[in-house]
């Protein structure tokens, strides 16, 4: 691949391979026993891990196994390449074997990077506040729905509020038989934002790719498990923490999921990785570990036996509030819940209750949605089935509706499709039938609500349900075809309130976006509001929108009620025929709540004048038999005379009633006189008590006698009005309001009481009261008391008393209280005490609030020894002594010097302190005194409690001593320094224990067995018990200090001590060599340090400088001129140097130092001196004499020396040779080289004599020099004869007959050559066939021929048996001559490849012969071999099989005339190669005459075949030269050959971009593509331009619209193709990189390419963006990641880089110089070369050729022909004599005849 500038000229880099660990659980056993062993597996492949497991887990290799996933994928070579870090494995038996204890999978769970890019979609898109929890369950159980939508059976789905505290902690637990999660699954689900879209890949994979659901009626199509969002965040709005439990189909293991929001708190604040967390693996029902306040989940985990697969979602940790309202709220919440899966549950049709029985049951949904509530132990649990729920809106909305109007609509290509349902509530009595809210009786929709202001086109009509479920913050307002304001005209009929009697409901699929909570709809209302949306009706014959309107209006609207029906009239005042007749007549109507009869007297309204009449008859048009409801009909009405006006009332006997008068509870009306115009008394209206308060009026009317109506022909009659007023009595009770059922002690309470009358009334008081309280076991007693209106309350009332309970809160006590009101009547001076009023009250009476503190024990003073906590039992009490409890009631204990400690005594008013252990420093014994200080810090006014502690001495061991027995004042003291000398060995050893008050402990064995030394493990008890320690090693080097413990009862009592060792007495003289090794003749560099040491060789320092005088220096050889000593101060050692050897042999010397009695021998290498001279070591026998050309056998063999003859191993001495004269050259490897790590150089040469003279003989000299630093060093010479080699050809002699050659004679009998020799005599030995001959057409160029590759062709891989030589078609009969019989003779079969090239050289095995017919009937007889054999074996060695003969029997079987094939079969021993048998036909005869015949003619016809064969091959051969001569050639390049590009940047990342089609080979046609594809074996990717279709022309980019940009952008966008250059064929590069690149756009960086998208997004779809700097924006705006960035360039094969422009102008200049003379040259070449030909191929000889050709193939015709005849022949004759079966006897008969 080409690339551009130096950047791009290195290979690509190969990616390194990181760690890759995995854990394997080995479970092959059926016990809990589980192993678990790491594996680091990078580099490793399946084989290297199998052996592995075998080695680990000490598997035998006889046993079976498996290996597989905790999904149960079984791994094989393919699948372990895949395998990720952190991956967890099994070993089982087999893949369906059942896990025998539980275990742990580690995961990680990473938000998915959505998080980022659609974090903000709920933010922009908010979703209504809703307060229901519905909604967050259904969240659950949309995840819930989708599991379950391929069961093939019933499809459950279980709620389960677990409130019921003797279970363990509230849950919510949510469980479906769905099809449950692997592992990998469960981890998905964890991952945020990891939605259904996202594809899995690899082996690894269970999941197919997600595939949209088909449509479906409602889109129910169960696919609402969506964004990977809401499952998370409902059960964490729920709890804080979720249990996932899941068992996937097919699979035997369950797998445990848990999410606390606690265990992320604590990893944030341990700074571990958050998102990383374990599965657990185990088998259904165990739940061994679920801990205690879990323990429902027993029963649902006991559960799991026998299911197929299931999920269960546990939530705990719940908010008290949630559950209190899931308690509370049950039928709302239940509500909400069937009022969103409504379609779900009951059908595409909804729960129409009116069909009863009739209606459809939606079987797949038939047990869905039971939700069961348990509160406590002693209350039957709630259980309700969704299906029963009947009072949800949509079973409302559809139950009160009485007609559809059903719709689509359409909003474009790929825009989805909604389904629309209208319903229509019509008024019927005196009501709308518009239903109202559960929740909220006083719905706003209600037409007659005065408050429903909202116009028509306001309202919002449309329920929205998105695949199926309701969408409950969306709903959509009514569309323009369906709004009053658009029907103005056209339906001006209609009333107005029918608008607001419809309710819809709109279907909508996935392809309308929703908030990831499902609460809101993001497009919904725009797209079906956009003029583009195409509305249409569902069923055909519908009428439109508003026919449907005005006839349900006519239909189904009942506002007046028609009731007596008479008869059926006909009506001739109608001016309109046809609505003379039918008119129904009734006897009253029911309207606006009243009752109008014939015969009542009516008023007119709105007309002029007003009229006064009797109804005669009502009138409504229709056939109709009984009472029916319609919107109007029509009233008869005769007019009547003029009525009454006034009525005239007399109170008499001076008891006038004044009007507006106000009269107590309880008084009577008197009697009352009525007057009408003449005197008339009636008896009193009104006698009784009037005791309801109030405002009355008395009306007295006038009637008509004979209807007692009050009015009459709609005019009111006269009437008499008096109103007066009712109020309270005087106080006659009372009644205790709303309070408190209990009280507490010592807390004050109010008691209000409620004044009444003596009926029951509200009254103030009139008299001033006291009350008295009384009650039995407390004493009651209260502030003050007031009154206020109708209410008197007493305040601040107190209970106190002793409470007698078992508990402490609860169930205390019942207290009846007696209230009695005392009158105090003062008259004179006698005072008079009544019972006024009485009543009694039960309360429940709990302790009071927090008074005292009680501490036990209740001694001031408490002994405590020392060490030991000490315990106290607190109880709070209030001020009667009573335990209460109460929040917040903490107790605090504070003992100085020791944290504090602190109890919770809220729930039960009392608890219990453990103090730390009390550790003092007690010196001498002495006791001390600590204080125990009890507060409550919530409560400042209970005052403190004080306990006095004294620690008295314990009598544990609290001090150590140790010494030693050997010397008495040795005491080894805590963190002591103790010299000691180095090597040397502490002993006798021993220890003493004291305990606080100095007492000596006796040493017992239980004391003894935790006294621990840190120097040795190996510790006797037995010496333990006496006290005595291990002996201990002191270290042996100086400086080594060691530290050193004896500790007791886990280091709570030690003592520590540290040895610094310090030196012995010198023991020997140190010598230290700089060096070890130096060349003769030269000083040891470095100093030679010389030191005493002791026995360990510590530095003793007793070396002083007066001893250099004393030191002394022998060895052989030395040098003792130059030794001088020196005294080095800082380490106390004597320094010597100047060591040198001047003589002697080469190896180790010895070096003897000695001073005073210490004397040290060092052993030296001497090696050898500088180079000085080179030798001949090695060398061929004198005289040396040579034949040119060859070589010398003998090496020549140089070896490196010092000045004293010493081989030297200098690397740097470089030895060259040359030669003398220098006519002579030397081909030998090296003729320069250094010498090697023996200081030898090694000559091997070949001799050649350069001089051009005819002299055989020449004298030469070969000469060797060295050189060393540029300095030279002498060598030695060789003097050698060169001799001419007589077998050496070097050059040819040609002789030929030129007469001869143009008479067209066989070259060899026109051409003789002669190869002459170096010596110049001929060569008559050589091999005629290594010469060879070139011969070329035409005239001579001047040029030489090409140069001459010698390529050694083998053969390919065998797949077929055939025969050396070509073979004919054998003829044979069953006749005794062995010649006729015979079918093969001296034929070898060889093992050949496709070409038929001998192969398989190492193949043995067999051939088996058989015979079969050639027309594949498997009832003919066949031929028999000699001794009747239907098959033959011959041996097949080394790839061949020689047959010497093959024959057939005598009189064999077989039909006459009949052709049948010789199969020869090859079996080898290798069992994957398969081998194509070879076939030889052949012809079977009964007559020897007619064989010999056939034989003739099956030989001319083989001969005959050949030639053809040739002639076909020559004049293809001729045909493939001429087209490649006209130019038929398909051009074949590779994509990244196509294009250079000029920017670095752009050509990086176009390169990375297309980095997969840049080796595609681009063809011409598909035939040319096809055969590469066939020639690499489909390894190559190919395209061919032929079926490439890209648009023509250029389009402009995104953001140019009409030739002008829709905005300016930044980073100089351009389509990335624009910048390729094409060096040839632009218009075929076009297209490809048309079709490989598309619109991708070059951008200068990725600010700007986000920019742009954004901004180009919003109108048309936009392309793929490259930026300069090496990142990628999809098309679908994906960036960021590895896969989205380049690599950098020297990893990427790369666009190459165009030439510099300069090149391009100087090649210009050069091309129009030579164009002219090379195009006409050229030209005329091709047309002379083609002339040539088509010469060549008109000419005679090629005539004559296709003559021959012509004559043969007739000649081929006549024979087969001839033998098709013969054998025809043969058949018929076989039918005359009957068709009997052949037979050796019949056979036999009949050639005697003949």
């Amino acid at each position: 691949m080409l690339t551009s500038a130096s950047q791009r000229r290195s290979a690509a880099a190969s990616l390194q391979q990181g760690e890759k660990k995995i854990r394997v659980y080995d479970l092959r056993l059926e016990t809990e026993a589980k192993t678990c062993k790491p594996f680091e597996i990078a580099g490793w492949d399946f084989n290297d891990f199998l052996q592995a497991l075998h080695k680990v887990f000490g598997i035998p290799s006889f046993e079976t196994f498996v290996v597989a996933t905790t999904d149960r994928i079984v791994l094989d070579f393919d699948r372990f390449k895949e395998l990720q870090d952190g991956s967890t494995l099994y070993l089982l038996q087999d893949e369906h074997q059942v896990l025998p204890t539980a275990t742990v999978e580690n995961i990680s769970f990473t938000p998915h990077y959505d998080t980022l890019i659609k974090g903000g979609t709920y933010e922009y898109y908010a979703s209504e506040n809703k307060e229901s929890l519905a909604y967050p369950l259904a969240e659950l159980i949309d995840n819930s729905l989708s599991a379950t939508a391929k069961n093939t059976g019933t499809r459950i789905i279980e709620i389960r509020m677990q409130f019921d505290e003797s279970l363990g902690k509230p849950a919510v637990i949510v469980l479906d038989n769905g099809r449950g999660m692997t592992t990998k699954q469960l981890n998905k689900w964890a991952v945020y934002r990891h939605s259904k879209f996202t594809k899995e890949t690899g082996s690894f994979a269970r999941e197919e790719d997600y595939v949209r659901p088909d449509p479906v009626p409602r889109s129910l199509n169960s696919d609402i498990s969506y964004f990977g969002v809401g499952g998370k965040q409902a059960v964490f709005h729920f709890g804080n923490v979720v249990r996932m439990i899941s068992k996937p189909v097919g699979l035997p293991d369950v797998h445990e999921l848990v999410l606390s929001e606690e265990e992320f708190e604590r990893k944030e604040k341990n700074k571990e990785d958050i998102y990383s967390t374990t599965i657990l693996n185990r088998k259904p029902g165990d739940f061994s570990h679920v801990s205690e306040d879990e323990r429902f989940l027993r029963t649902i985990i006991d559960e799991e036996r026998g299911k197929e697969s299931f999920t269960a979602v546990v939530i705990t940790g719940l908010k008290e509030k949630h559950i209190s309202f899931l308690k509370q709220n049950f039928d709302a919440w239940t509500r909400h819940l069937a009022h969103i899966y409504h379609y779900y549950i009951h059908g595409v049709n909804g729960n129409d209750l009116k069909q009863g029985s009739k209606k459809t049951i939606n079987v797949d949904f038939y047990k869905i949605l039971y939700i069961t509530l348990r509160e406590k132990p002693n209350k039957c649990p709630r259980v309700l089935n969704l299906r029963e729920v009947d009072d949800d809106m949509q079973t409302l909305y559809i139950n009160s509706a009485a007609d559809t109007f059903e719709f689509k609509a359409s909003s474009g290509p790929g825009g989805g499709t909604v389904e629309g349902v209208l319903r229509y509530h019509p008024f019927l009595y005196d009501r709308e039938t518009y239903p109202k809210y559960p929740e909220d009786p006083e719905d706003p929709k209600d037409p007659k609500d005065p408050k429903d202001t909202c116009s028509a086109n306001e309202r919002k009509i449309f329920e929205c349900f998105w695949n199926g479920r309701l969408i409950p913050g969306t709903k959509v307002a009514e569309f323009d075809w369906c709004s009053r304001k658009h029907n103005s005209r056209t339906a001006a009929d209609i009333p107005p309130e029918c608008y607001r009697r419809l309710s819809g409901v709109l279907f909508t699929d996935d392809n309308f976006q929703v908030t990831t909570n499902k609460m809101t709809f993001m497009d919904l209302e725009l797209k079906l509001k956009n003029n583009q949306t195409i509305f249409s009706l569902v069923l055909n014959g519908q009428k439109e929108f508003t026919q449907w309107l005005r006839n349900c209006n006519e239909k189904f609207d009942k506002q007046i009620k028609f009731v007596g029906f008479n008869e059926i009239k006909t009506r001739t005042d109608v001016s309109s025929k046809k609505m003379q007749h039918p008119w129904a007549v009734f006897s009253a109507i029911e309207w606006g709540g009243r009752t109008y009869k014939t015969g009542q007297l009516v008023k007119t309204h709105n007309t002029n004048p007003i009229l006064y009449g009797k109804v005669v008859q009502f009138l409504l048009h229709g056939n109709f038999d009984g009472d029916v409801y319609a919107t109007g009909g029509q009233v008869e009405v005769s007019r009547v005379r003029r009525l009454p006006d006034k009525l005239n009332v007399e109170w008499p006997n001076g008891n006038p009633l004044q009007n507006n008068a106000i009269l107590s509870a309880g008084t009577t009306l008197g009697k009352i006189l009525q007057c009408l115009h003449t005197t008339i008394i009636f008896e009193p209206l009104l006698t009784e008590n009037l005791t309801e308060l109030g405002k009355y009026t008395l009306n007295l009317n006038t009637v008509v006698h004979e209807t007692n109506a009050v009015s009459f022909g709609g005019r009111a009659l006269p009437t008499f009005t008096l109103k007066f007023t009712i109020k309270e009595g005087d106080a006659a009770s009372f009644d205790i309001s709303a309070m408190s059922p209990t009280l507490r002690v010592g807390v004050p309470f109010d008691i209000p009481l409620q004044i009444k009358d003596g009926y029951g009334h509200s009254t103030t008081l009139t008299s001033k009261l006291t009350p008295e309280l009384k009650c039995c076991g407390l004493d009651l007693s209260y502030g003050t008391f007031s009154s206020s209106g109708t209410t008197f309350t007493i305040k601040n009332v107190k209970a106190r008393g002793k409470l007698h309970c078992k508990g402490n809160r609860c169930h205390l006590a019942v207290v009846q209280m007696i209230i009695c009101w005392l009158l105090t009547l003062r008259q004179g001076k006698l005072d008079f005490c009544l019972i006024f009023l009485k009543d009694s009250l039960i309360l429940c009476c709990f302790s009071g609030i927090p008074n005292s503190l009680h501490v036990k024990p209740e001694e001031t003073s408490i002994d405590v020894e020392n060490g030991d906590q000490v315990t106290f039992h607190v109880e709070v009490h209030d001020e009667a002594g009573n335990i209460t409890a109460n929040p917040k009631q903490i107790v605090r204990c504070e003992v100085k010097g020791f944290p504090p400690v602190v109890t919770d005594c809220s729930s039960t008013g009392a608890g219990q302190l453990v103090t730390k252990p009390i550790n003092l420093k007690i010196m001498k014994g002495e006791q001390q005194e600590l204080k125990a200080q009890f507060v409550m810090p919530s409560y400042k006014n209970i005052p403190l409690v004080m306990k006095e502690l004294r620690v008295l001495p314990s009598t544990r061991v609290s001090v150590m001593e140790l010494y030693s027995q050997d010397n008495e004042n040795l005491v080894l003291r805590n963190s002591e320094k103790i010299e000691w000398i180095a090597g040397g060995l502490l002993d006798n050893l021993f220890y003493k224990l004291y305990d606080e008050a100095g007492r000596e402990v006796l040493l017992t064995a239980e004391i003894a067995s935790m006294i621990k030394v840190n120097w040795t493990g190996d510790v006797f008890l037995e010496d333990l018990v006496k006290g005595k320690l291990p002996d201990l090693q002191v270290p042996k080097r100086v400086g080594e200090q060691r530290f050193y413990q004896v500790s007791y009862q886990d280091q709570s009592v030690s003592v520590s001590f540290t040895i610094v060792p310090r030196p012995d007495e010198p023991e020997r003289l140190k010598v230290a060599l700089p060096q070890t090794t130096v060349k003769l003749g030269e000083i040891l560099s470095g100093n030679i340090s010389l030191e005493l040491v002791d026995q360990y060789d510590n530095l003793t320092k007793t070396l002083t400088p007066t001893c250099l005088n004393h030191i002394k220096v022998e060895a052989e050889g030395l040098d003792k001129s130059a030794i001088t000593f020196k005294w080095q101060d800082s380490s106390c050692a004597a320094m010597v140097t100047g060591i040198r050897f001047q003589s002697g042999s080469l190896g180790p010397r010895e070096l003897s130092f000695s001073y005073s009695d210490f004397v040290e021998h060092v052993s030296i290498k001497v090696t050898a001196g500088l180079p000085a001279q080179l030798k001949l070591i090695s060398e061929p026998e004198q005289p040396l004499q040579v034949l040119n050309d060859h070589g010398i056998s003998k090496p020549f063999v140089v070896q490196l020396c010092d000045e004293w003859g010493n081989p030297s191993p200098d690397q740097r001495v470089v030895v060259d040779i040359k030669t003398s004269p220098p006519g002579l050259t030397v081909k030998t490897n090296v003729t320069s080289q250094p010498v090697n790590a023996e200081g030898k150089a090694f000559f091997i040469s070949l001799v050649e004599v350069l001089i051009a003279c005819s002299s055989s003989r020449g004298y030469y000299q070969l000469q060797f020099k060295g050189s060393f630093n540029k300095k030279p060093i002498p060598g030695p010479s060789v003097s050698l004869t060169v001799l001419p080699d007589p077998k050496k050809p070097v050059s040819l002699s040609v002789e030929y007959d030129t007469t001869k050659l143009r008479e067209g004679l066989c070259f060899s009998s026109v051409f003789s050559v002669t190869v002459v020799s170096d010596e110049g005599s001929p060569i008559t030995t050589f091999n005629p066939a290594a010469v060879s001959m070139f011969i070329w057409d035409g005239v001579s160029s001047g040029k030489k021929p090409p140069e001459r590759i010698r390529i050694d062709v083998v053969a390919n891989q065998p797949v077929k048996l055939g025969p050396v030589s070509q073979t004919t078609t054998p003829v044979v009969s069953y006749s005794e001559d062995i010649a006729s019989r015979t079918l093969v003779e001296n034929m070898t079969l060889r093992i050949m490849d496709l070409y038929g090239n001998p192969a398989g050289q190492d193949l043995g095995g067999k051939v088996i012969i058989t015979i079969k017919s050639s027309d594949g009937e498997r009832n003919k007889s066949f031929p028999l071999f000699e001794r009747g054999a239907s098959s033959l074996a011959i041996n097949l060695v080394e790839g061949k099989a020689h047959i010497p003969r093959l024959a057939i029997r005598e009189n064999s079987p077989g039909d006459n005339s009949s052709t049948y094939i010789l199969v020869f079969k090859p079996e080898v021993s290798v069992h994957l190669i398969t081998l194509t048998a070879f076939e030889l036909p052949f012809l079977f005869y009964n007559d020897s005459q007619n064989q010999q015949k056939m034989s003739e003619l099956t030989r001319k016809k083989d001969e005959l075949s050949s030639a053809i064969e040739k002639y076909n091959e020559t004049l293809r051969t001729y045909k493939e030269l001429l087209d490649l001569l006209t130019g038929k050639m398909y051009c074949v390049l590779f994509v990244g050959h196509l294009a250079l590009v000029q920017d670095d940047a752009a050509a990086w990342v176009i390169s990375w971009h297309i980095r997969g089609d840049m080796d595609c080979v681009i063809t011409k046609t598909t035939e040319a593509a096809q055969q590469i594809y066939r020639d690499t074996q489909g390894r190559q990717q190919v395209m061919a331009l032929d079926s490439v279709l890209v648009p023509p022309g250029k389009r402009p980019l995104p953001h140019i619209r009409n030739g002008y940009p829709l905005f300016e952008p930044h980073g100089n966008p351009v389509y990335a193709r624009e910048l390729l250059i094409y060096p040839c064929d632009p218009e075929s590069c076009d297209i490809v990189f048309k079709n490989i690149l598309g619109d991708t756009i070059l951008i200068d960086d990725l600010d700007s390419a986000n920019n742009y998208r954004r901004v180009v997004q919003n109108r048309i779809q936009c392309p793929t963006i490259l930026t300069r700097q090496g990142d990628r924006v999809s098309s679908r705006g994906k960036f960021g990641g590895a896969q989205n960035r380049a690599p950098p360039m020297t990893t990427l094969h790369m666009f190459g880089a165009p030439l510099p422009q300069q090149y391009h102008s100087l090649k210009e200049q050069i091309d129009l110089l030579s164009q002219y003379c090379s195009a006409v040259s050229k030209r005329e070449e091709t047309e002379r070369a083609r002339d040539d030909h088509v010469k060549k191929i008109t000419s005679p000889d090629v005539r004559q050729m296709e003559k021959d050709l012509d004559d043969k193939k007739r000649q081929l015709t006549e024979i087969e022909k001839e033998l098709a005849s013969a054998s025809a022949k043969g058949m018929k004759r076989r039918a005359v004599d009957g068709g009997q079966p052949s037979s050796s006897i019949s056979k036999r008969a009949r050639q005697s005849s003949t």
